[in-house]
């Protein structure tokens, strides 16, 4: 009969249903926990007298970086350069989101004599580098092997004989928080292997290059919001930070693509 049921069609409609449904939420935490493994800043203290126009130009000095506050894989003359090109990258990164979205910047070189005029000057210490484990991101996940990078900075003024310092904050965050490989197994066993590939690629990913990129980015958009709130730039232009303990804003995010492997 037409009309009668059929059992074995209904099961398979059943099946497909559940893993179509099943990929569709490990898809949905991954999103969700990737979102979650980020840099925020938290402590943003305005302090002295505002400044009352946008700078001619930034400086960005290396941070202070003590080799002690690293834990990364390298010891010696390795460690040396590897915080030596962290300082310098992260320097890189400051100047190229100063640019963009609020006054052209460059590096000042260390040693070199502050300038004095309508400039402002950016710089800070890493409290905290954690290298984490990049295999236990790829097969672990949720933390597991998790970066971490933490920094205490300073922007300052330099129309005064001395540098002024006019805000201060931390950033602190990390990358790890995505599902590893193992995450990947459901019931519907065709879905592991696909599944267990993209969740240890997209862990792979993550990294200090990353917490690097987005340390820079946050920096530069607490910066961003403190001139709106000045009225030295218009809403339009402005970025918006992540918060510690708070969702983020809403705007065009900046993609970030790890280098080097870290």
């Amino acid at each position: 009969m037409d009309n009668a049921f059929d059992a074995s069609k209904f099961r398979s409609d059943l099946n497909m249903i559940l893993r179509l449904t099943t990929s569709a939420l490990y898809l949905t935490l991954l999103i969700a926990l990737s979102g979650c493994a980020s840099v925020g800043v938290g402590n943003i203290t305005p302090k002295g007298i505002a400044p009352k126009k946008l700078p001619a130009k930034i400086y960005v000095q290396e941070f202070t970086a003590p080799c002690d506050n690293f834990r990364v894989d390298r010891s010696d003359e390795k460690l040396l350069i590897f915080v030596n090109n962290e300082r310098h990258t992260l320097a890189l990164d400051l100047v190229e989101q100063l640019t963009k979205y609020i006054a052209p910047a460059q590096i000042l070189p260390e040693g070199n004599r502050l300038p004095k005029g309508n400039f402002w000057l950016v710089h800070g210490i890493y409290d905290r580098v954690n290298q984490g484990s990049r295999l236990l991101r790829a097969g672990v996940g949720f933390g597991a092997g998790g970066t971490k990078m933490e920094t205490r900075v300073q922007i300052s003024s330099l129309a005064t004989k001395k540098p002024d310092t006019f805000l201060t904050l931390l950033t602190s965050g990390g990358s790890g928080m995505a599902p590893g490989a193992w995450a990947a197994f459901t019931p519907a066993f065709v879905f592991y292997w696909p599944g267990a590939i993209a969740n240890a690629g997209g862990a792979s990913l993550s990294g200090l290059s990353i917490d690097r990129k987005r340390t820079a980015r946050e920096i530069v958009a607490t910066l961003s919001e403190y001139c709106f709130q000045k009225h030295l730039i218009p809403e339009r232009r402005t970025r918006r930070p992540k918060k510690l303990g708070e969702l983020p804003s809403l705007q065009r995010p900046d993609f970030v693509i790890p280098k080097n492997g870290l």
